[in-house]
């Protein structure tokens, strides 16, 4: 946006300046004239006196103008500077019928713009909570289908085998998708559902890697943990977070590194390391996948983008890193990919371990 500056009025006012010009040599030739038929002239001293007087009374005009009407211009101008919708609604006193229209154009455009956002909103409201309770209502069938599968399993043997496990398989990427839809559904409501404590990290790890055992057994892919360097502090293993929201995280990343691990001709392996860096602890969650190519790579926090890699798995939905990055975002964590096509994907999750983490938290939950 233009700044509006005593040049900027000026450059506004070319054509009125222009006139008053026009007009003013204009009235000095119809004076010349007269007194030249009736066998006189207009001394020059006189005219340069009525010149004079003339634009002395044109920027003094100008002047009191100016002053007049910048503070309404510049208080406009100043909206667009990361103002809040009720910073911008809030105009100076016009001084002009210009500017009286202009106001009242705006404050009708306000008010529209209030309540389409505030109709929106409530829609939007409407929209995630009927979202959640579908979610919470769909997952009763899949624990029961869980629970009938469990009982398959004692009496299934041969094709039946393999169907059940089948079944199953699908059954729990079903539970998953839910739950990534019901986190979706509470980043919008993350302050209030987060608490900063000590976290273990090899303890997350260890329950997330259990949690998705099937997982690797299915796709022939094999966990390793390497213990952190000796030399490394005590305190390295432990980081302040939010362990449930930490889990979410960490299950995006062990799920996406199984998945694209995994491979037809050989077992694929999936290595976490600890690491310190300048005063941080870093996870790392490395695999010998396929890996992600470098057109993917600065989009792949995206939502809803899959990437090549994505397009030759059609149960990805691109939200898991989304959902990643942002829980990141606003526990104060920073989460970062590197990838080789071909030979893998390292994610590095670092956590502060200094008392910034507040203070990226605080901007993360206000900045709605």
């Amino acid at each position: 946006m233009n700044e509006y500056t005593f040049r900027s009025f000026l450059r506004d006012r070319r054509p009125y300046v222009a006139v008053y010009a026009a007009f003013g040599l204009l009235a000095a030739a119809v004076v010349q004239l007269d007194l030249w038929l009736q066998g006189a002239t207009l001394q020059f001293a006189n005219l340069a006196y009525i010149v004079l007087l003339g634009f002395v009374s044109l920027v003094v005009f100008l002047l009191l103008d100016y002053h007049r009407q910048a503070p309404f211009f510049r208080r406009l101008n100043r909206t667009g500077d990361g103002a809040t919708l009720d910073e911008m609604s809030a105009l100076s006193a016009p001084v002009t019928l210009e500017q009286q229209v202009y106001a009242d154009a705006w404050s009708a455009m306000y008010r529209r713009l209030r309540t389409e956002f505030a109709e929106e909103r409530l829609r939007s409201r409407r929209r995630l909570h009927f979202l959640s309770q579908w979610a919470h209502h769909m997952k009763t069938p899949v624990a029961v289908i869980d629970l009938e599968l469990q009982k398959a399993r004692r009496h299934a043997d041969g094709p039946a085998a393999d169907l059940v496990r089948s079944i199953a398989e699908e059954n729990e990427r079903l539970r998953r998708s839910l739950q990534a839809l019901l986190n979706t559904v509470r980043l919008d409501e993350f302050e209030s559902d987060f608490k900063l404590e000590p976290v273990h990290l090899p303890d997350v790890v260890r329950q997330v890697i259990n949690d998705y055992k099937q997982a690797f057994i299915t796709h022939r892919v094999y966990p390793k943990i390497e213990q952190p360097d000796a030399a490394a502090p005590a305190e390295l293993l432990t980081v302040r977070s939010d362990v449930k929201w930490l889990r979410l995280v960490l299950e995006q990343i062990v799920s996406n590194a199984v998945k694209y691990a995994a491979r037809t001709q050989r077992d694929g392996k999936v290595t976490i390391r600890f690491a310190h860096e300048d005063g941080h602890t870093v996870l790392e969650v490395a695999d010998d996948g396929i890996g992600i190519p470098p057109e993917d790579l600065g989009r792949v926090f995206d939502p809803f983008f899959t990437g090549s890699a994505g397009r030759a798995h059609p149960a990805s939905t691109g939200l898991g890193l989304y959902l990643a990055r942002e829980a990141c975002r606003r526990l104060g964590h920073h989460l970062s990919i590197d990838s080789t096509p071909g030979e893998g994907t390292t994610v590095r999750l670092r956590f502060a371990r200094d008392a910034s983490i507040f203070a990226d938290l605080r901007s993360a939950v206000t900045a709605r």
